[in-house]
């Protein structure tokens, strides 16, 4: 609720960096409606940990979409319930909700403003208890952060049929790569990578991966390697999916095949990397053999480990050890 109303997700230091990083996700534009807020159900009682615009809690609606043209012109957003009134003589007084009236005359809202007062007066004041809230996504067991993650996931990939790629993410989970690289591939699928087009520059996401003139050679370098066809110029969520299917086809143990994927990514983000911040070059054949041990590297993860196998017989017949 800090964050809701107004607070910074930097200064919650106590919360894990999974949850903080799930609340940067979700904030949208001042005029959007958040996701979090969105799904759940306010009940009022001291009004410190309600939203007062975009939060349900008056008449089960939210104000920023009944009054949106107050909304805007309100100079108190993001802010609590509480903030919206105070306490005189023991009796509650909501205040201007920072909508001067001469300022509401002068947008011809002060039908709409008289309306909205209309409406809290009818709600009453605050009393002492303090704020409940219920998750409408899951009205029996409540909040998670696994229901508030899919939630994310279905509003940030969007992409293909759903038989395919709504459960792209879970595959990723699912997968026998170290912890790091997992997350890696959770912020490229949901294009949360610090690209420079996120700064402003030109780089981005798809231009990087798959579409510059090295990152070209490489999938296709990698691709003859696995006899898999190389990248076509689909999306980066329909690529990955496409490779992780074609396992079945080859007789390849589930989920190799999109390792192999992410590897190559990876080595692909780490050159990137080593080029604009120490003045490496960009060589093909070290990224295309760096790949390569990689995957044979994290053999070693789960129970996918290739017995007796040397690094020179997988380079040569990787799928034989895949199989």
């Amino acid at each position: 609720m800090h964050v809701i109303c107004g607070g910074e997700v930097s200064n919650l230091s106590s919360s894990s960096f999974w949850w903080r990083d799930l609340l940067k996700v979700g904030f949208l534009t001042p005029f959007e409606k958040d996701p979090f807020v969105s799904n759940c159900l306010f009940y009022v009682g001291n009004g410190f940990s309600t939203p007062f615009w975009e939060a349900c809690w008056l008449n089960n609606v939210c104000l920023m979409e009944a009054f949106p043209e107050l909304y805007r012109v309100s100079s108190l957003k993001k802010v609590s319930v509480a903030a919206m009134g105070g306490w005189c003589e023991g009796v509650w007084k909501w205040g201007n909700l920072g909508i001067p009236e001469g300022a509401a005359l002068e947008a011809g809202l002060f039908v709409k403003l008289l309306e909205l007062r209309a409406l809290l007066e009818s709600h009453g004041g605050l009393h002492d208890e303090k704020d409940t809230v219920a998750w409408l996504l899951n009205s029996v067991k409540g909040f998670s952060v696994a229901s508030c993650y899919h939630r994310y996931t279905i509003l940030r990939t969007p992409f293909g049929p759903h038989n395919r790629n709504d459960v792209v993410l879970e595959k990723v989970w699912k997968m026998e790569v170290p912890f790091k690289i997992k997350a890696f591939a959770w912020r490229l699928f949901v294009n949360r990578l610090p690209t420079k087009d996120l700064l402003m520059q030109l780089e981005n996401r798809d231009h990087l991966f798959f579409n510059c003139d090295v990152s070209k050679v490489v999938w296709n370098e990698i691709a003859l390697w696995v006899d898999l066809p190389g990248w076509n110029g689909e999306d980066c969520i329909p690529f990955f999916m496409e490779w992780f299917s074609m396992g079945h086809v080859k007789n390849i143990k589930g989920g190799k095949l999109g390792v192999l994927w992410l590897a190559t990514c990876w080595i692909i983000w780490l050159t990137r990397n080593d080029f604009c911040f120490r003045n490496d070059s960009w060589n093909i054949n070290n990224i295309v053999w760096n790949i390569k041990i990689l995957v044979w590297r994290w053999s070693a993860y789960g129970n996918i480990a290739y017995p007796n196998c040397s690094f020179y017989d997988f380079s040569k017949d990787p799928l034989s050890f895949m199989s």
